[in-house]
């Protein structure tokens, strides 16, 4: 990963070079819009996965960039079903509602095109596959949370130590989104027909962790680790597609992917158990929020200001990282900016814009790395507090047993 910083005067909308530069148009017409973006996540999760698997040695793919590739094809299959939906909608008041109440189930979804509008283009065998496996995502994953951040605890009592199967889990995300493009124009996604014989279940387990996504959590990890690799990663990964191709396709995936990975970052500090730590109870309120500076960042600053002036470090480069912070809550407030083409009212926020890809992407980096090495720095100093008070309870261990034998004397 290219190595960037946080700059002064630095504007994530400057245009620097004009060879990187792409300009973001919608057609406000939702089911266009919808179906655009959904093949531009189901693009880039299909890029990422295939990856993995051509490269399946590497743990740190099977383990870690298998996360987000998974996330970006289940996006995919609910912005494709949410395009169906809108294809056949006259009323926008209609569709808001219909969004509103489903979230981001898939199976909810799925029902509600099916009641209005049928799935004959399906036979009965197809059909009975696609509502068993949109039925298993949302018995699992009903708010498109799972591979998007840490594991829960609750996940990973009752999972731990299994495997994800990285293949055959990959494939069926994919006759998924096949089916679906057949149910809603009639023909397969990229001529991929499904296969029946394969299980329609979202979830796949390995027999072996081997060339697989192993969910082991190490007893010395704080759970975040493997979510904030595999989402920079894989964001840096796609951004070296688009330098090489300037595929303007791949650019919503790439800011998704780096500002969770952001989130994520500013989310483990939060939860660093130090001397001056957070209380629990602000952890509790803050875990879910995606706001990153008013909730996250207006958190953890009084820990990064106290640590600072105790190892005699600058406090410019906070002041810096917080205005980077700022304007991209500013720009994407909720984390939902790149995740679909509109809001609920069918308001388009970032539209009719022109982008320097490499600044907006660099900006990003800058303050990702900055988090890092946050997380890197406050490490280093808790196993510094954890030695002096090891010291401590060493020295009043001694003193106590001086004191007993002085006093058996």
């Amino acid at each position: 990963m290219e190595y960037v910083w946080v700059e002064k005067d630095k504007d994530i909308k400057n245009i620097e070079d004009e060879n990187m530069t792409i300009y973001i148009k919608w057609s406000k017409k939702p089911d266009e819009d919808y179906v655009k973006l959904s093949r531009q996540y189901m693009n880039a999760g299909y890029i990422t996965l295939k990856e993995v698997i051509e490269d399946s040695r590497s743990n740190i793919k099977c383990d870690m960039w298998f996360l987000p590739g998974v996330y970006m094809i289940r996006q995919a299959i609910e912005l494709f079903i949410k395009a169906g939906i809108a294809i056949n909608e006259s009323s926008k008041r209609e569709l808001q509602e219909t969004f509103i109440a489903t979230k981001h189930s898939v199976s909810a979804l799925y029902k509600i095109y099916k009641n209005k509008y049928g799935v004959e283009r399906l036979n009965q065998d197809e059909q009975g596959w696609l509502e068993t496996y949109l039925d298993s995502i949302e018995l699992v994953d009903s708010s498109s949370d799972l591979f998007r951040y840490p594991f829960k605890d609750e996940f990973m009592e009752q999972y731990g130590n299994q495997a994800l199967d990285v293949y055959h889990m990959g494939n069926r995300l994919i006759y998924c989104y096949s089916t679906l493009n057949k149910m809603i124009y009639g023909e397969w996604f990229d001529e991929t027909e499904l296969n029946l014989q394969e299980e329609p279940q979202f979830i796949q387990w390995a027999n072996s962790g081997m060339n697989n996504c192993y969910l082991w959590k190490s007893p010395w990890s704080d759970g975040f680790h493997r979510q904030v690799t595999g989402y920079s990663d894989v964001a840096t990964f796609l951004f070296g597609k688009f330098k090489e191709s300037k595929d303007e396709a791949l650019f919503y995936p790439i800011v998704f992917l780096m500002r969770n990975a952001i989130e994520i970052g500013l989310k483990r500090l939060l939860h660093m158990e130090m001397d001056q730590s957070i209380d629990k109870q602000i952890i509790r309120g803050k875990s879910n929020s995606h706001l990153l500076h008013k909730e996250l960042w207006k958190t953890i600053k009084p820990m990064l200001v106290h640590y600072s002036k105790e190892d005699n470090q600058d406090g410019e480069t906070l002041e810096l990282a917080e205005l980077y912070i700022s304007a991209l809550n500013s720009l994407d407030k909720n984390g939902d900016m790149f995740r679909y083409p509109c809001s609920y009212s069918h308001e388009y926020k970032f539209d009719d814009k022109e982008v320097d890809v490499d600044n907006f992407y660099n900006y990003l980096l800058g303050l990702f790395h900055f988090i890092d090495s946050c997380d890197a720095w406050l490490d280093h100093i808790k196993g510094y507090e954890t030695e002096i008070k090891s010291e401590y309870l060493g020295d009043m261990r001694s003193e106590w047993i001086e004191e007993m034998r002085s006093y058996m004397d």
